[in-house]
């Protein structure tokens, strides 16, 4: 692939234009009709080879290769092949695992590793200081703040120790309790449970459910009651009111900046201070406008595919599957069609959907480009210059007031500055 990458990025510029085998449109170069492209902007490189669904970005302080988009990447930070591979890399921590491999390294905690379901150890993962096994489901356990949770048989049994205390038998009776800060009963779980929270603090919280009858929950700041829990329920806290009938059909709420009322599916209106959401027979149409800072955000979707986003100054507006159409705060803007694939993604953006673009039209700092069925026909305007080909055949330009034209990629032309016989070029005085 690196010779291939060489070649493409190197050969004479004369031959971009021999479509399908190379063409330009702006400052990228195509390949092999929508297969390869390569270009270089503001010390940013990306080359995708589309076959394979792969591509090679850089930039100034980083670098990533995907293949086999989305399963497979290769980063500084990151690398992964679902489900067979990952790996993180960081200054404190590093861990890889080969499916049921696994091995990693903390700067204070020094190495781990082990192979699932046999034996193994874990370091500083999934927001636990320590997690071990051996034979598992058989015997493994867990250890997080001074507390050491040891499992046999999981979930059946367990037993805690350390900072806290007690002991399950799921389902049928559990209690788990850090002194003076939380503890946790259950009986028949997940009929009758019983927790209490926050005990360390001036808003303790119990919470009691004998489900489906009953749940409550209860502090000095807040209440939640339900019966027949989630079909009807109350909930109050310092800032509003809410009250649920026959859910998810029939809610409403009110407080000092929060307002909602929800027939679904027909109809719900929600604001949470600046922010708001509208849904209209949903998912026929919806509606969401949120703030971050002061910068405003919105989207509006119909059948949740059709969407029109406004953020940071840019807009984004798709009707699936036949176009997508996006501008940016400097007056610049991408059309796209047809457009299959109605998700939003970089990776999928730049990887993939070129595969399907019969037509494009960009705008790039005042320059306009138009595509049509992989480079068959292109056409650049910038001011009163354009210039427009067709395949390999022949070309237009007007450049500087002055028409020129190309035939067979360069057999013979002519430009303001030189004249083409047998792709020679002479240079014009």
């Amino acid at each position: 692939m690196r010779a291939l990458l060489l070649l493409l990025v190197f050969l004479p510029s004369s031959l971009y234009a021999f479509w399908p085998l190379s063409w330009e449109l702006g400052n990228e170069k195509r390949f092999l009709g929508p297969l390869v492209s390569y270009s270089e902007e503001d010390e940013e490189r990306h080359f995708v080879f589309r076959p394979l669904l792969a591509s090679y970005d850089s930039g100034e302080d980083d670098w990533a290769v995907n293949y086999l988009y989305p399963l497979g990447k290769i980063s500084p930070g990151r690398s992964y092949l679902v489900p067979v591979y990952m790996a993180n890399r960081s200054e404190d921590a590093s861990d890889a695992a080969f499916l049921l491999f696994f091995y990693g390294k903390t700067k204070d905690e020094g190495a781990y590793g082990g192979f699932f379901p046999v034996a193994g150890k874990l370091k500083k993962r999934f927001g636990r200081d320590e997690m071990g096994f051996f034979l598992w489901p058989i015997y493994s356990y867990t250890e997080n703040d001074g507390a050491t949770k040891t499992n046999y048989l999981w979930p059946f049994f367990a037993r805690y120790s350390g900072e806290e205390r007690g002991f399950k038998a799921w389902p049928l009776y559990g209690d788990r309790e850090r002194p003076g800060v939380r503890r946790t009963q259950f009986f028949l779980w997940p009929v009758f449970l019983k927790q209490e929270k926050n005990l360390d603090t001036d808003n303790p919280i119990t919470s009691r459910w004998a489900m489906p009858f009953y749940m409550e929950s209860v502090s000095r700041l807040h209440e939640t009651k339900g019966v027949l829990y989630p079909l009807f329920s109350y909930r109050r806290n310092e800032d509003k009111e809410e009250w649920t009938y026959l859910w998810p059909f029939i809610s409403s709420s009110k407080g000092k900046e929060n307002e909602n009322i929800t027939f679904f599916p027909f109809y719900q209106r929600e604001k949470d201070g600046k922010d708001s959401r509208f849904y209209l027979l949903y998912p026929i149409y919806a509606e969401k406008e949120w703030y971050v800072k002061d910068e405003r955000y919105h989207r509006s979707s119909v059948l949740l595919i059709n969407r029109k986003i406004e953020e940071e100054g840019a807009t984004f507006f798709n009707v699936w599957p036949f176009f997508e159409y996006q501008t940016t705060a400097a007056g610049d803007y991408d059309f796209i069609a047809l457009s299959p694939l109605p998700l939003r993604y970089e990776g999928l953006t730049r990887i993939v959907k070129p595969l399907f673009t019969l037509y494009e039209q960009r705008k790039r700092d005042g320059r306009l480009m138009t595509s049509i069925l992989y480079g068959l026909y292109t056409r650049e305007e910038e001011g009163d210059d354009w210039k427009m080909r067709f395949a390999f055949l022949f070309g237009l330009s007007r450049e500087r007031g002055q028409a020129g034209f190309e035939i067979l990629s360069g057999l013979f032309g002519v430009s303001p500055d030189t004249i083409k016989i047998f792709y020679i070029p002479i240079k014009r005085d």
